[in-house]
């Protein structure tokens, strides 16, 4: 991936994370991501206590394969990602954040 096409998504996802998240709620939750080489997870953190670090629960994995986006869910319990029945691989990756976003299947948002 370009350097282009990274800064267009850094700038998408922190401006989708400043919408989902209002300012007042920011100390109860926030949203992070990873971007290592083509793949990006996306992590909800909230604060345990005051003494442990924020616990992160990861939200989506997206991976860019073949000059297409795809995107990846938690299997039950966590532990492994699989992809997503009726979420196809995408070139655009607003398309699949969006879809990620609207959730219709419940699989992101628990």
């Amino acid at each position: 991936m370009d350097d282009f096409t990274l800064y267009n998504i850094q700038a998408l996802l922190n401006g989708y994370i400043d919408a989902k998240i209002p300012a007042s709620l920011r100390t109860m939750v926030k949203l992070t991501y990873e971007l290592n080489n083509d793949e990006l997870i996306l992590t909800e953190e909230r604060p345990v206590d005051r003494q442990t670090p924020w616990e992160k629960q990861h939200i989506a994995r997206f991976c860019w394969e073949s000059e297409q986006w795809k995107v990846y869910a938690l299997a039950e319990g966590g532990c492994t990602w699989h992809t997503v029945d009726g979420i196809g691989p995408q070139a655009c990756f607003e398309d699949l954040l969006e879809q990620v976003e609207r959730d219709e299947a419940g699989l992101f948002w628990r």
